[in-house]
Parts: C-alpha cells; sequence; structure tokens
C-alpha cells in the first residue's frame, strides 16, 4: 500500500512539474516580449549611437506579454539628440493588435513606412514643433504590436533633414522591436 501510495505522489508531482514547464517554463506559450534590457541593447545597431534606458517596465515579472521603454539618445557624431518611447504587445489576438495599431493617435503628417507591405498594419506619421520633430510609428503582425513616439532635434540643422533623420530611426527602431526575441 505505502508503495502504490509514493508511486501516485511521485506521479502526481512529476504531472505538475511537466505542466508548470509547459506553462511557464521553456515549453510554455506565453506570449513574451523583450525586456527594455534588451531592447536598448540592440537599438545602438539599429540606430548608431548612444541609447539609455530611463524608465524600464515596472511590472515585468507579472506581465511578460507587455513592455513600455522610454530611452534618450545621442547620435554617434553627436549632432542628434533625442528620446524614444517603445511600446510592445505580444498576443494571440490579431484583431485586438489590429484595432490597437489603427487606432492610435498619429500627429503630424502621413508618412511613408518602406516596410509597411510585411505587417498587418503600418502607420507612420511626422509632426514638427520648434525645433524638434515628432516621429510616430504603428505596426501589428499577427502576433505583435508596436509604436514607437520619437523625437529628434538637431540646432543647427534643416527641419527637412531633422524629418528625415528621425522618421528613419523611429521605422528602424520599431521594425526591430517586431522580431527582436526574448531571451530572458
Amino acid at each position: 500500500m505505502r508503495k502504490k501510495l509514493a508511486f501516485l505522489a511521485g506521479v502526481v508531482v512529476v504531472a505538475v512539474g511537466l505542466l508548470g514547464a509547459w506553462r511557464w517554463g521553456p515549453f510554455g506559450d506565453d506570449e513574451v516580449v523583450p525586456s527594455c534590457g534588451e531592447l536598448a541593447g540592440v537599438l545602438p545597431s539599429v540606430v548608431e549611437g548612444s541609447w539609455t534606458l530611463t524608465r524600464t517596465e515596472p511590472k515585468r515579472e507579472a506581465d511578460r506579454s507587455r513592455v513600455r521603454c522610454d530611452l534618450d539618445f545621442t547620435s554617434a557624431d553627436k549632432s542628434y539628440r533625442g528620446r524614444a518611447v517603445l511600446s510592445l504587445i505580444e498576443s494571440n489576438d490579431k484583431a485586438f493588435l489590429r484595432s490597437t495599431a489603427t487606432t492610435g493617435p498619429c500627429s503630424g503628417e502621413e508618412v511613408p513606412n518602406p516596410s509597411a507591405a510585411r505587417y498587418e498594419v503600418a502607420r507612420s506619421c511626422s509632426e514638427k514643433i520648434n525645433d524638434k520633430v515628432f516621429a510616430g510609428v504603428f505596426l501589428a503582425s499577427e502576433k505583435r504590436y508596436a509604436h514607437v513616439l520619437a523625437d529628434f532635434s538637431s540646432p543647427g540643422s534643416p527641419v527637412e533633414q531633422v524629418a528625415a533623420y528621425a522618421n528613419s530611426s523611429a521605422q528602424r527602431i520599431t521594425d526591430r522591436a517586431m522580431t527582436l526575441e526574448a531571451t530572458d
């Protein structure tokens, strides 16, 4: 009788362990987006310069399917400065992702996005206010939503040049965020 109980307890422990590994471990199918640290680590290869994380996701342990990161930026040649707020959501709810990318406030004028064909929804916009250019990008795929709002300035540079830099940078950042896999 003791052997049967021990065997049954062992089976229950193994079953619970496998269920935990399947649900939360390496075999889990939970949606996980990269952390702010992971994103900040790849940004210099996307837009050359110094990227400093100024605010990270406070609830990473509770919800790993969403992240919001605030970053400061100085270009490699120190001619551009700016900030970027990056939001990512991973979900199996394709309609939710599309709706979120479609309804987000895109201020200013619409800007062409060369990688738009790769996404379910792709919106880019740009607005010039004083010496800053604000670039916004909204993307949605079947599994992920990304939004970047970046502002860039470059004292002494023509505003058209700053706008081109801001729009290109915001689009490259968002494209990379859509493909970067979480490692934690």
